[in-house]
């Protein structure tokens, strides 16, 4: 896949009048001043006239944040297509369900739910996400859409060569199994031809990402385990993956490593600073020591894991063990709108229960940058989270003006609190406006939601072929969903 060139690299865009805030201070007056695709320089309000005197375009932040783009650590894109289905059962049966679907794609429906999924987050302030896709027989399909949207994207298509019925004792109809068996490469040689494939296609383009994307750790077998290491070192591939998201893969994990998963991987060599995890509600104390010491990215999506009954993941302890943290929306028909001021509200207030210790309450600045540093996991390359000369030329542009922030002092604390899609301004990455004076630049999107709304009802009339199927599952699976979570402390309640 060829590199996709954007606009002319020589132009100048002074940003002027506003107030900057660069991921580490808080917000101060000042500007920017970008040359192509990078920030050549920060401007103090002394500087701004000069610098619009020079400038081939000039922008007024008159009243309005000028901050890094949010980013969205942890997203299946095409579930976009798949609002307002299934969003009332627990992990292991919702995932039949989005099987289902995932057989009835074609290239059509998957570059639609790729390019809403785009729409969405421009519109939300999302320069930049981790798309963990599910159908891989349509990578290609994928990238090319991903590249078109003009968003910086982690593009990790799943492996796995085991399933939860067998590895946590779901006693389910073995033929309908088969009928449901997700259609992607399970064998080594199929799935390392897949991503020597891909890696050829997206080495050359600086804003999709390939990374390795094994669905969870205890669905791959050993060697499957063997390959994402190979590939990693071999291909110098980040990963990104599902980790201890429910109770019973917590028991199973004991079961199959008496040291625990996380130890296991660390004993491999798969925890490093390349690798992302998305959940990781069921960790131990040792857990978050181990995953901070390695610098592995966690991912914490709460909006998805109250949705799916999966737990609640522990912030408080997290910050404490210095983990690096993100934020994620996950599925549609999971986690809602890909919208990460909602999940930042989801973080701030998630632990502040009756009589705790208010003065441990998780506060406004550590969720900000849990929503903008989570591009770490990018790589190195990557736009950092951070607004400096030399960077990258991503940035949000919030108004002060509109939505809820209307009468709010610009600040962090205001952005968590009552930010909304109102308030986005514009949407910059690599130089190029995604989204300005509330309209998309990158691509069409009126045709991109007329395209998307077809496809979506061309899935769901595909996947009702299969729902008495489907339903004859409920009977089996609450039988030992009672059982399995029975025997968790902490779970349970009618």
């Amino acid at each position: 896949m060829a590199a996709v060139m954007r606009g002319a690299h020589s132009k100048t865009i002074c940003i002027r009048g506003g107030s900057i805030w660069t991921g580490s201070d808080v917000p101060v007056r000042g500007g920017l001043f970008i040359v192509g695709d990078r920030i050549e320089r920060l401007l103090s309000p002394a500087d701004a006239d000069a610098a619009s005197a020079s400038a081939d375009e000039v922008f007024d932040a008159a009243g309005m944040l000028v901050m890094p783009p949010l980013f969205d650590g942890h997203v299946h894109s095409t579930s976009t297509l798949l609002r307002g289905t299934e969003n009332s059962f627990p992990l292991e049966l919702w995932s039949y369900y989005a099987i289902n679907y995932g057989r009835a794609f074609t290239d059509r429906c998957v570059r639609a739910a790729v390019m809403l999924t785009a729409a969405e987050m421009i519109r939300n302030g999302i320069g930049g996400y981790i798309d963990h896709f599910p159908q891989t027989r349509f990578a290609h399909v994928a990238l090319e859409a991903h590249v078109a949207s003009g968003l910086r994207v982690g593009f990790a298509p799943f492996f796995a060569d085991l399933a939860d019925e067998d590895i946590l004792g779901i006693p389910l109809d073995a033929d309908i199994m088969r009928r449901l068996s997700p259609l992607a490469p399970r064998s080594v040689e199929a799935v390392r031809d897949m991503y020597v494939d891909l890696h050829a296609c997206t080495r050359v383009n600086d804003r999709v990402r390939l990374l390795l994307g094994p669905n969870a750790p205890q669905r791959c077998s050993d060697r499957l385990w063997h390959l994402w290491l190979q590939l990693r070192d071999e291909l110098d591939l980040g990963s990104h993956t599902h980790v201890l998201e429910t109770s019973p893969q917590a028991v199973h994990a004991r079961r199959r490593w008496p040291s625990g998963m996380v130890a296991e991987l660390e004993r491999v060599g798969l925890l490093d600073a390349r690798l992302s995890i998305a959940h990781a509600i069921w960790l131990t104390g040792e857990d978050r020591d181990r995953l901070a010491r390695h610098g592995v990215t966690v991912v914490h999506n709460p909006a998805s894991n109250l949705m799916l009954g999966a737990g609640r993941f522990d912030v408080r302890a997290s910050l404490d063990a210095g983990m690096a943290l993100a934020l994620g929306t996950d599925s549609s028909n999971t986690g809602g709108r890909h919208d990460v001021f909602e999940i930042m509200r989801h973080m701030l207030t998630a632990q502040r229960t009756p009589g705790s210790d208010f003065g441990r309450w998780v506060k406004a600045p550590d969720v900000i940058r849990a929503a903008c540093e989570g591009a770490r996991a990018l790589g190195p390359q990557a736009a950092p989270g951070r607004l400096a000369a030399g960077m990258p030329a991503d940035l949000l542009v919030i108004d002060f003006a509109d939505g809820g922030l209307a009468a709010a002092p610009i600040s962090l604390e205001s952005v968590v609190v009552h930010g909304d899609a109102r308030s986005v301004k514009a949407l910059m990455v690599g130089g190029d406006w995604l989204l300005k004076s509330g309209r998309i630049e990158a691509f069409d999107e009126a045709a991109v939601l007329q395209e998307a709304a077809a496809c979506a009802t061309e899935l769901r009339q595909v996947a009702q072929d299969a729902a008495d199927m489907l339903a004859s599952l409920h009977g089996p699976y609450q039988g030992w969903h009672a059982s399995a979570f029975g025997a968790c402390p902490t779970c349970g309640g009618s």
